[in-house]
């Protein structure tokens, strides 16, 4: 019933009309590290809402961005729109790659204030977190404040989907809302692959003599590793991670499964060249990290070298919902489309080949060795054997993701995530959030203890929430891949700029509140593990590794 002040206004709040959207979209758990500009919609804070606090705003978008993935729904995120979207930008760059729905509230000073310097200012607010979210905005009048989360929700969700941000003065929540509730409108995706599309894709994997397939993130988001599994069992063909792989779309421990590709195009094309007919799935074709010259230390001569090309002799059919990526791609064919609804599609027109083994492509990695120090592989080899059919892995290594990978053989139940973007701190906030959405569910951080400072503050929200979260740092005491870019004398050189002796990531964890053990010892490490991954709430085990030398793509 509407209720009408003496001088004929609404007394329903903005804030009131907000909190009843959320509601009907489903956003009642708020990730957050609120400021004053927030602090008027967190009155009388109502029971039937989550709120996950985080104690820096780069993690909390993280832990935001790992329940989404979880949920595949977008998440809600409260900061002040400043100096704490500022603080999260890493993590929005990642979010954004990773292509996560997500809808960011950025809190703005009063508007009465705003024409001149106030505290905690956001001159420009919108245009702070472009260009890596899909959209921003700031209502016209604070009564507009719940159409535009509405507006913003429907946008992160379309494809492809992505992170939104909306500002909002401090003041506006507690005005006056539209004499009419906002209804919250229906939008579903009804988009669905051409068939004849379809028909032209199974006709060139039917025909081809050495079909191969690279899966991408976005078959796995949208629900299809089983049907990939099906559509790659009947063709016998060899599938491979998208370069980066930032979330698993195949088990790795599949015969069919031929590894990750490296981010570098000279690689890409050695792998792929041996196939005639290549398919890319819900990946762009292809995300590169460098370029083999690249590595050199020795003197760069004037650069006249073509731009990256994919092998002439190979047809490479590229699938993705992202029109931009699209729109550059390497490839020769490009279709904008669900990955995973083409994926469905395409299974009941591939007849069953004959299932011959495939050539191995490369000798199976040897059984580490129990050693003092102990070794990364000896570390990811006891790991595999300890790891939980279903936990959810995620894995930030940037001189150890080979080995990992190598010892580490993913099934079909285990869901695995990486950073999308290169930008550190992704998975050690994101197994938070995905741990608050799945808390049924185990989840296993490999990170490093130099990418594990960007989001540390992580550690505290897994403690106060008691999440099932298991943190397995691989410690080598320094930032290793930026240590084998130079050559022996650079190294000596610059040694400030890679060493990180002295960080003992045991204490930090038992000073944020959770249990921290530091292993040093073979034997140690095997109990240790066991324990870990069986804990009642989360464990930190700080493993003390030797240092692997050069690192492999």
């Amino acid at each position: 019933m509407l209720t009408v002040t003496a001088d004929g206004t609404n007394s329903r709040t903005v804030r009131e009309d907000a909190l009843e959207v959320f509601r009907q979209l489903g956003l009642t758990t708020v990730f957050s590290n609120p400021s004053h500009t927030e602090m008027k919609l967190f009155e009388q804070w109502p029971d039937d809402f989550r709120f996950v606090m985080g104690l820096q705003e780069a993690a909390v978008v993280g832990m935001a961005d790992g329940y989404a993935q979880a949920t595949g729904e977008p998440s809600l995120v409260v900061i002040n729109g400043g100096p704490g979207t500022g603080n999260a930008m890493g993590s929005i760059y990642t979010a954004a790659s990773a292509h996560t729905p997500m809808v960011i509230i950025g809190g703005l000073q009063a508007r009465r204030l705003q024409q001149g310097a106030p505290f905690l200012n956001a001159p420009d607010a919108t245009q702070l977190p472009r260009p890596y979210i899909k959209w921003a905005a700031e209502a016209a009048r604070p009564q507009d404040v719940p159409a535009l989360v509405e507006k913003a929700y429907h946008i992160a969700k379309q494809a492809p989907q992505g992170p939104v941000y909306v500002g909002v003065p401090e003041d506006d929540w507690v005005r006056p809302a539209n004499a009419e509730p906002h209804r919250v409108r229906s939008v579903r995706s009804a988009v669905v692959p051409d068939p004849r599309v379809l028909a032209d894709v199974a006709d060139a994997l039917n025909s081809a003599a050495n079909p191969a397939i690279v899966a991408g993130p976005g078959v796995e988001a949208g629900g299809a590793r089983r049907d990939l599994i099906k559509m790659a069992e009947r063709l016998n063909a060899r599938v491979y991670g998208s370069p980066v792989w930032p979330r698993g779309a195949f088990p790795e421990n599949h015969p069919l499964f031929g590894g990750v590709l490296a981010p570098l195009p000279e690689l890409i094309n050695a792998r792929l060249g041996e196939h005639d007919v290549v398919i890319v799935l819900g990946s762009p074709a292809f995300t590169l990290f460098t370029t083999a010259d690249l590595f050199s230390t020795a003197p760069a001569p004037l650069d006249r070298a073509d731009p990256p090309r994919l092998p002439e002799g190979t047809r490479f059919l590229h699938v993705t919902d992202d029109p931009e990526a699209a729109a550059w791609s390497m490839a020769g064919s490009s279709f904008v489309t669900p990955p995973a609804a083409f994926v469905r599609g395409l299974v009941p027109l591939l007849p069953q080949r004959q299932r011959l083994p495939l050539p191995a492509l490369r000798e199976a990695a040897p059984t580490p060795e129990a050693s003092t120090p102990i070794t990364e592989p000896y570390l990811f080899h006891l790991l595999a054997r300890e790891l939980p059919a279903d936990a959810q892995v995620f894995e930030e290594l940037p001189i150890g993701r080979a080995p990992f990978h190598e010892q580490v053989p993913l099934g079909p139940d285990n869901g695995y995530y990486a950073t999308a973007s290169g930008a550190l701190g992704f998975p050690f906030a994101g197994a938070v959030g995905h741990a608050v959405a799945r808390p049924d569910l185990r989840t296993v951080v490999v990170v490093g203890e130099g990418s594990a400072q960007y989001t540390i503050q992580a550690l505290w929200t897994a403690g106060k929430y008691n999440l099932p979260v298991t943190f397995v740092i691989p410690d080598n005491s320094g930032y290793l891949s930026l240590k084998y870019y130079l050559d022996d004398t650079g190294q000596k050189a610059w040694r400030e700029g890679w060493d990180l002796g002295g960080v003992d990531m045991a204490q930090l964890a038992r000073g944020f509140g959770i249990a921290g053990e530091r292993v040093e010892t073979p034997e140690q490490l095997q109990v240790s593990l066991r324990r870990a991954l069986a804990a009642d709430g989360p464990v930190l085990l700080d493993v003390v590794v030797s240092d692997p030398g050069l690192f492999r793509l």
